[in-house]
């Protein structure tokens, strides 16, 4: 396997039908299923028909609007951006049969695995501690979920019950969720869950599906990316209308091209006016973050926005309050809303990688070149791009806490007291490394 020149050792995974039998010992990497395999091949197949080659077009005569794409940073990075777009559009169209559900990973970094050069695939700045796991469903049919430790459990574990997925119209409804603490478990840590018409009504591990539930996402949220891991997880159907007949690549590809169609405009709504209790990303002067407010869902964590404007000699310094916080990340993105390289750059930064403040705050330094100090958020040089905090698994009930964010200044780097960053080469190394266990036991 590898990801984008950093090389790691991947179990053999048998998919069905390559000559062996299905009956085969499953990988020891929970995302490895012949399911995912399987996915990943068919969406390639359906990324590069003409209808939604033709889409990327739309997306970059889209993007091409936008006052960024007039600097030469817009330019250079539109391309990119345009094809990352499309490719999320493609993974969220293939999987949406709720006669024949499949559990699939998507809006992952790119990679090969398997003899599958699988693209990047981004949209509204998805968490990069997250594996996202999605799942259609109907109203009428019965599903089970299981679900048990493959090692070291995630930070934290949610499910939703959603009408559309993310970026799509009707997407920032979420119909019932879930969190690790709401979820009855076995002494061994695993659990099952029911998804199915019938109300909750005290029932635990359970979700009820209405005339509007489409989709289940699953969030893995992964802080230690050297320990903790994905849960294995199955689902079975199990009644149901008769399983409708699969869709062609053509039909599929139709389907992309048109959803690339509804989530371009959402994201450069995102831009601009924001949706889903927060602002826009781009609303209002730069190098600043909002107070943080109450995720959409209500029961998953605060979030605080913005956007950097960085000289070369800059460095955006955020002091953060993890407010009782077990997990608090800070991502940076394009201007295009695209998250940056976080595998080989350190462009996302979570508690297990922060080193603390003597008080217990936090402060990272965002620029645009190394300002030699531990907590760097690296904008991969780019002068341009957004912000986004995280801060979940908080003491309930959950309310909106100004004094998450204690402190914005923007400073020159030359300013700043610098630390010895010898080992930087050895911390980039071990972050690629950590991060390709979601490719490889």
């Amino acid at each position: 396997m590898k990801i984008s020149g950093t090389f790691c050792f991947v179990f053999a995974l048998v998919v069905p039908g390559a000559g062996m039998a299905s009956t085969t010992k499953p990988s020891p990497n929970p995302l490895a299923t012949p399911d995912q395999i399987a996915l990943d091949r068919q969406a390639l197949a359906v990324f590069h028909d003409k209808q939604v080659q033709d889409g990327i077009g739309y997306v970059a005569r889209t993007f091409a609007t936008d006052p960024y794409a007039k600097t030469p940073e817009g330019r250079a990075t539109l391309p990119a951006a345009a094809h990352e777009v499309a490719f999320a559009a493609v993974e969220d169209t293939i999987n949406r049969d709720p006669t024949r559900p499949r559990l699939q990973w998507v809006w992952s970094p790119a990679h090969d695995w398997f003899g599958i050069a699988v693209p990047v695939s981004k949209v509204l700045m998805p968490n990069v501690d997250n594996v996202f796991r999605i799942m259609p469903v109907d109203d009428v049919s019965h599903y089970r979920i299981t679900a048990a430790p493959a090692g070291p459990i995630p930070t934290q574990f949610s499910i939703q019950l959603l009408p559309a997925l993310p970026a799509e119209s009707q997407w920032s409804k979420v119909i019932q969720e879930l969190v690790d603490t709401d979820i009855a478990k076995a002494p061994d840590g695993s659990f099952t869950l029911t998804i199915g018409p019938e109300p909750v009504a005290g029932k635990h591990n359970h979700v009820a599906t209405t005339a509007a539930s489409h989709f289940i996402l699953i969030r893995d949220t992964i802080q230690d990316w050297r320990r903790e891991t994905p849960y294995r997880l199955n689902v079975t159907r199990l009644d149901g209308p008769p399983e409708a007949p699969p869709p062609s690549d053509t039909q599929l590809a139709a389907h992309a091209s048109e959803l690339l169609h509804d989530i371009t405009p959402r994201i450069q709504q995102a831009k601009g006016g924001g949706f889903a209790n927060a602002p826009g990303f781009f609303q209002g002067p730069a190098n600043q973050l909002s107070s943080p407010k109450i995720r959409e869902g209500g029961r998953w964590g605060l979030s605080s926005s913005g956007h950097f404007h960085l000289a070369g000699d800059d460095a955006l310094l955020l002091t953060l309050d993890p407010i009782g916080a077990r997990y608090l990340a800070v991502q940076l993105a394009s201007a295009w809303l695209g998250s940056l390289d976080y595998v080989h750059h350190t462009a996302s930064l979570n508690l297990a990688q922060i080193r603390p403040n003597a008080d217990g705050t936090i402060t990272v330094v965002i620029a645009a070149k190394d300002p030699g100090v531990a907590n760097w958020l690296d904008t991969t040089g780019l002068h341009d791009g957004s912000i986004f905090v995280r801060w979940q698994k908080l003491p309930e009930p959950l309310a909106a806490n100004a004094r998450g964010v204690r402190d914005v200044r923007l400073v020159k780097i030359d300013t700043l007291p610098r630390e010895s960053v010898a080992e930087r080469q050895a911390q980039l190394a071990a972050r690629a490394a950590a991060y390709g266990r979601r490719f490889a036991e």
